[in-house]
């Protein structure tokens, strides 16, 4: 507002001198509003005294304080201060100037701190100067103005001196103000230094002003003098500039001062003296010019606007009453940007800021009218009165009328009430003056504005009386009715301040009607038919047809209404009704088309809860919302939104609280008081918005720039971002918008990544995760708060770096990896080649020499096997020889033979353990015996040789006696080896000892570990050979009177059975002293049991056998066997107890077998035309042979063969060479056997069939001869050729078959298996004994007696006699 000027300002002589002009002073009044915003410590500012403001080249607003520097991009600050040790940052916190020059270097003046540059790219500063060695330009120097010449040197005031420094060549140069003279210099404080149009340096002190010749390099001083009327009104300067005309304008303490052009005299400018203008204080701080050549200055009571060319003024001061007012009188800088925004700087007040973009609505606060300022009232109701004001209404019962002109409000008495205050809950002015007052609880007021009378209308029970005290909303309706919305009763119809009508959804009386929805009505309209529309809270709208008396209700469920709380409603100038709902949104109902159109906050509403709608005079829809005030353009379809921002209160505006006047001001009543403004004259922000980017995170951290950061000046300025592989980042941005930051609406878009742009709305911020390696763009654009986008973008390129697997110099080394590989592949390919051909033709010779020893191997098998024989026909012989020779010197010799014979014997089995050990055939074969005995009979074998040699041999054991399990061929063979070694190397007079002994070490509990020593006092054996002779084919030289005729295999195959036997063996040796060979093996613990002599071969003993078949009685023996020699032997040696039968082969065998149906059959293995094995099967797949026991003999010794044999049903197998007393007691036990069973089954004749499934062939043909019997045991023509003709055999084989198995001829077998039923007979049944004959197939009574009788020995009247007792 304007003011005249404050004469407590003035000095006591001038109010005396200049009281009169003063009266007379005219002051004009404001033709636009100025309303202020401030920016104080609330906002980010550290210090609210403000020395200096500065906008950049690029759109940043700068403030210097005396706490630090800021930069300020319309929605944040940055603050730059001192910091210890960083020489980067300011030296000092005192900031007191401001200055960019032609280049858009930003030059900072310190109080102490010197000058100071700012380097945009690194967001940091250059310090000037840097040592004290420029005399008084010093590090610690108080600027207090910069400028720059067209030259582009700075002049820098500091406080003591003028300097100019040059940027380029770092020269710092003092310039004097006063001539070089031998007077004293004066002392002088310089405040400001300005370069104006005509490229002239203006400098300000404390003691004049002084213009700078070129010419002639010196100063030109301006001065007071009282005497001259032209000359500066002080000395004391403390602002300088230059407005558009050109003027050049001097601040003083003492008033404002204006060059005259052409002339060295100035126009003084002060609110005393005869051209007096009303300055609020003539001490002026800052003189600021605009573009239309109005001054804006600053002083210590307030912010003036001088017109110079009408000499008005304009004085701002703060106003309690005023949000919009300034926050300070103390103005101590002032600048205005181009884009018409003016900031002002003040003491403890922070930064003040006019904007002509921006659109401040007026606000009245409800504590600085109201009576009780300590409770805030809101504003509930609006209505206009006659004369243009405004009548206001609260919920405290209040009235009051507003003057928009002088923005007073003047309290309206009407009421009272002794319960409290009467709340108001609507107002409306009727076409004849009458203002109705519609409240909560006391009915309905009707104020007479011209004689203050009041009529208060209540409910009643009268056909004119109200029904409700509640009254929601007013509306006159064209035919001057008055119709009042209740809160919950409906609607009342007055004429006259008379009810004439009730609407109400339970009528009961005659002027009642029914209502269609409920009575909580909270708004009308009428539209251009004369109808009335009704607006419910839940039940949706009401259209009251007039002309036929009839309504047609809308709600949600049965139109596209999108809400049934109806807050407020507005019949528009078009003819179209606008409904404010309660979180519906707005809607618009188009009658000619019966159609409701919807606006929510996707359309661009502010907020969805609409509790007043007006239409100003350009056909704009205003809404008061919960979150501020929107318009909405029905011609656009677009919606601009009014908030804090705008001068708006921040709490939420009220039900039915809003108007428009006749000169077209809006009104809208709140919580905190109530907005008003005119939106004709509302602005549009055509400024369009620079976009800076201010900052760049990487994985949520604010990056620096510098070397080896991604970017290398700061982010508002850099031209690339380089990103490692996978790194995320987000990008903040922000367009420099003075007017309404908040509003403003960004869209970005990153060229290669997203296709189209991203429009977010108010969020500033672009985020991107897992980007692919490659060059991007990224473009950012912004509206202002008015929906101005830029034209021009702000873009910076990104460039994500591959990982290091796709780099260049990775594909580089691919390239030269994969080369590399290729030719390591090739020569790996000619390698493998040659070592394929090289392993072809070595696995060939492999093969070769494997076939090679795979016929040298059976070669010497078949040759062990050949051998085998000769040597049992050389055993066997002289074993016989040795029994019955009585002449020692005849046993000697034949010893002799024998023990050569085992010695040939032990080499073809060491030949058959090699093959064996090659092809990983051997396996134990243990049995249960008496260890320490069979080793003690081992070695007695050689005791002989040892008396033949003269070599002393000994035999010792610590253990008596050891029962357990062990294989004994190999435990022989391994003794016999290490003895028949110690013997060969042992020379005569030497000794040879034995000796076993309990290992020392037990380890397991269930094992006894024996240590059996065979000691020599042979050759020895050299160290180094001692590991070795172990391995195959390895011997040691003996010395030439030894005849080592070893193979070097006995040793390897000693060890290997003793591994078998989880043992191990070592050598202990000495050259020439002998040697000891100890056996560590492991021999499991039996349980305790009777000790078992060594088997002895079982004495001949007399079978108990049935009748010989043949001439001789003795048993039938065939021998099945190639080997002449060996088959005279074993006939020779079985004649004298057997019927002895000869085949030379198998098949020869198997057709003997045939004929003459032998009791035992021994069978070689390896025979020609038909082996063993073959012939085994073939005897007992024949039943007629099938009973006959085998024995079969081999020269092979492996389990594998034995096993073979005996599968195919061989009775028992013997290995060559063998003790022919073997053969005999085995083909002795198996006729025993055979006889036992024929004992067996004579006895077991079966006379009922066998439960058990029959298995083998016999059985399963005495089941089929008994199954026969049974069934023809009464036929007495039973005979054995009907028999033999049943089980098929002939009835020679079927006589030989029954006595093999019963010991009873056919005919025999028969009747005893008549007399056994019959016996059973006798005992189970109560038949007669003819009866019982008849009954079992006898011919006649007498001869079944007999034959009883000679069974039994006892008649059959004797054996019932005894059975049935």
């Amino acid at each position: 507002m304007t003011i005249t000027i404050a004469f407590h300002m003035l000095t006591k002589r001038h109010i005396l001198l200049f009281f009169l002009p003063i009266l007379y002073l005219t002051v004009s009044a404001q033709h636009t509003p100025v309303n202020f915003t401030s920016l104080s410590s609330k906002d980010g500012l550290m210090s609210n005294v403000v020395n200096a403001i500065l906008k950049d080249s690029r759109g940043l607003m700068w403030f210097a304080t005396d706490d630090g520097l800021y930069k300020f991009d319309g929605t944040n600050f940055t603050a730059y201060r001192s910091m210890a040790g960083d020489t980067n940052s300011l030296r000092s916190n005192s900031v007191l100037s401001l200055f960019e020059d032609k280049q858009g270097n930003l030059w900072i003046g310190t109080g102490g701190g010197g000058i100071s540059l700012y380097r945009h790219r690194k967001d940091n500063f250059t310090n000037y100067p840097d040592t004290n060695n420029y005399g008084g330009f010093a590090t610690n120097g108080v600027v207090r103005s910069i400028c720059s010449d067209y030259t582009g040197k700075i002049w820098i005031a500091q406080f003591d001196g003028l300097y100019v420094f040059d940027p380029g060549t770092r020269q710092v140069r003092e310039m004097k103000l006063d001539a070089i003279t031998n007077k004293n210099v004066v002392k002088r404080t310089l405040l400001s230094v300005i370069e104006d149009s005509q490229r002239r340096i203006w400098v300000g002190t404390d003691q004049g002003l002084f213009l700078y010749k070129r010419e002639t390099d010196s100063f030109q001083p301006f001065t007071h003098n009282n005497a001259d009327a032209l000359s500066l009104s002080s000395n004391f300067i403390k602002s300088i500039t230059e407005d558009a005309f050109g003027n050049i304008w001097v601040g003083t303490v003492d008033g404002l001062n204006r060059l005259l052009p052409g002339t060295s005299g100035f126009a003084s400018y002060k609110n005393t003296g005869p051209h007096a203008i009303a300055l609020s204080n003539n001490e002026i701080n800052c003189v600021a010019a605009d573009k239309e050549g109005q001054l804006w200055i600053g002083t210590n009571a307030g912010l003036n606007k001088f017109d110079p060319h009408t000499g008005n003024v304009d004085v701002f001061v703060p106003e309690p009453d005023n949000i919009h007012s300034l926050t300070s009188k103390n103005i101590k800088c002032a600048y205005i940007d181009k884009q018409g925004i003016y900031w002002f700087g003040t003491f403890r007040g922070g930064i003040n800021k006019y904007d002509k973009n921006g659109n401040l609505f007026n606000l009245k606060l409800s504590n600085t009218f109201q009576e009780n300022s300590n409770k805030a009232s809101i504003v509930s109701a609006f209505a206009e009165a006659s004369n243009g004001n405004a009548f206001v209404g609260t919920d405290e019962g209040e009235l009051y009328e507003f003057d928009g002109k002088t923005e007073t409000m003047r309290r309206v008495q009407f009421a009272r009430s002794t319960n409290g205050p009467i709340a108001i809950i609507s107002l409306y002015r009727t076409r004849n003056n009458q203002l109705y007052i519609g409240s909560y609880g006391h009915g309905l007021f009707i104020l007479n504005p011209a004689t203050g009378s009041v009529e208060n209308l209540q409910k009643g029970a009268g056909a004119t009386d109200l029904n409700s005290n509640d009254i929601f909303c007013i509306k006159e309706d064209s035919k001057g009715a008055m119709w009042m919305g209740t809160n919950g009763d409906g609607v009342n119809v007055l004429f006259n301040k008379n009810v004439i009508a009730k609407f109400t959804p339970h009528p009961a009386a005659p002027n009642e009607i029914l209502l269609p929805v409920n009575g909580y009505i909270r708004a009308f309209a009428e539209d251009r038919d004369g109808d009335m529309w009704i607006g419910s809270h839940g039940a949706g709208l009401a259209l009251y047809h007039t002309a036929t008396r009839t309504f047609t209700v809308y709600a949600p469920n049965n139109s596209h209404l999108p809400c049934d709380k109806i807050e407020s409603l507005l019949y528009d100038s078009h003819g179209q009704l606008w409904i404010g709902t309660f979180g519906g949104g707005l809607s618009m109902y188009d009658k000619a088309r019966n159609r409701f159109t919807n606006y929510t906050e996707k359309d661009g509403l502010q907020n969805t809860t609409i509790y007043q709608i007006v239409e100003d005079g350009q056909g704009r829809i205003w809404l008061s919302t919960n979150t501020g005030i929107c318009s909405f353009d029905p011609a656009t379809k677009s919606f601009r939104s009014f908030n804090s921002q705008h001068g708006v209160q921040n709490n939420n505006f009220v039900h039915g609280s809003g108007i428009r006047l006749t000169n077209g001001q809006v009104f809208f009543g709140g919580l905190q008081g109530f907005n008003y403004f005119d939106p004709a004259k509302l602005t549009i922000n055509h400024n369009v918005p620079t976009v800076l980017l201010t900052d760049l995170k990487i994985s949520n951290k604010s990056i620096i720039a510098g070397n080896g950061s991604p970017i290398n000046e700061h982010i508002s300025v850099a031209q690339e971002i380089r990103l490692d592989y996978k790194q995320n980042f987000a990008l903040s941005f922000v367009a420099l918008n003075y007017t309404n930051p908040k509003q403003n609406s960004y869209a970005y878009k990153l060229e290669g990544f997203d296709k189209d742009w991203n429009y977010t709305g108010t969020v500033n911020t672009a985020s991107y995760t897992n980007l692919d390696p490659g060059h991007y763009t990224f473009r950012v654009k912004a509206s202002n708060n008015d929906g101005i986008w830029s034209t021009r973008e702000t873009q910076i390129k990104i460039y994500v770096k591959p990982p290091f697997w796709a780099t260049i110099y990775a594909y580089l080394f691919y390239f030269v990896a994969a080369a590399g590989l290729l030719l390591y592949s090739r020569y790996r390919g000619i390698t493998r080649l040659r070592k394929k051909f090289a392993l072809e033709q070595e696995r060939q010779e492999t093969q070769r020499m494997q076939e090679l020893d795979r016929l040298k191997i059976k070669f010497l098998t078949n040759l062990s096997h050949d051998f085998r024989t000769p040597i049992s026909l050389i055993m066997g012989p002289v074993d016989q020889l040795i029994a019955s020779a009585h002449s020692t010197n005849e046993l000697d010799k034949l010893r002799m033979v024998r023990r050569n014979a085992r010695r040939l014997l032990n080499l073809v089995n060491q030949l058959l353990d090699f093959r064996k050990m090659e092809e990983h055939e051997l396996h134990l074969q243990t049995e249960k015996g008496e260890l320490i005995s069979f080793i003690k009979d081992v070695t007695e074998s050689f005791r002989d040789l040892s008396e033949r040699k003269h070599i002393r041999f000994s035999f010792t054991s610590d253990i008596p006696k050891l029962e357990t399990l062990f294989d004994r061929d190999k435990i022989e063979r391994i003794l016999f080896n290490l003895l028949s070694n110690a013997f060969k190397f042992t020379r005569a007079e030497g000794s040879i000892s034995i000796t076993i002994q309990a290992a020392k070490n037990q380890p397991d509990p269930g094992n006894q570990w024996l240590a059996i020593t065979v000691t020599d006092t042979g050759i020895g054996i050299p160290k180094e050979e001692q590991e070795k002779i172990f391995e195959r084919f390895i011997q040691h030289d003996s010395p030439a009177h030894i005849l080592n005729q070893g193979t070097g295999i006995g040793l390897s195959i000693t060890k290997e059975f003793v591994k078998m036997h989880g043992g191990a063996i070592t050598v202990q040796s000495e050259p020439d002293k002998g040697s000891s060979f100890i056996l560590h093996i492991p021999f499991a613990l039996l349980p305790h049991q009777v000790t078992v002599q060594p088997t002895a071969v079982p004495e001949m003993l007399e079978l108990p056998v049935k009748e010989p078949t043949d001439a001789s009685g003795a048993p039938a023996v065939l021998l099945v066997e190639d080997n002449e020699d060996f088959r005279f032997y074993l006939k020779d040696n079985l004649r004298t107890n057997y019927k002895v039968l000869e085949a030379e082969n198998g098949k020869e065998g198997w057709q003997k077998a045939l004929a003459s149906h032998p009791q035992l059959i021994v069978s070689d293995i390896s025979m020609p035309e038909m082996d063993g094995i073959t012939l085994v099967k073939k005897l007992k797949a024949d039943k007629r042979t099938s009973h006959i026991p085998i024995i079969l003999l081999t020269a092979m010794t492996d389990e594998a063969q034995q096993l073979r044999g005996l599968g195919t049903g061989a009775n028992d197998y013997i290995t060559k060479p063998f003790n022919f007393e073997v053969l005999n007691a085995k083909i002795k036990s198996l006729l025993e056997l055979t006889s036992t069973m024929q004992s067996t089954y004579t006895k077991q004749i079966k006379v009922v069939g066998p439960e058990l499934e029959i298995e083998s062939a016999d059985e399963k043909l005495l089941q089929e001869i008994v199954s026969y019997l049974e069934t023809n045991i009464t036929n007495p023509q039973l005979s054995v050729e009907a028999l033999s003709k049943q089980v098929g055999m002939s009835r020679s084989t079927l006589y030989s078959k029954l006595l093999q198995l019963t010991g009873e001829s056919p005919v025999e077998y028969i009747r005893s298996f008549r007399l056994e039923k019959a016996a059973l007979l006798m005992e189970k049944s109560n038949m007669t004994i003819a009866e019982i004959a008849y009954q079992v197939g006898f011919t006649t009574p007498n001869y079944f007696a007999r034959a009883f009788k000679s069974k039994f020995n006892m008649l059959p009247s004797e054996f019932i006699a005894k059975k049935r007792k």
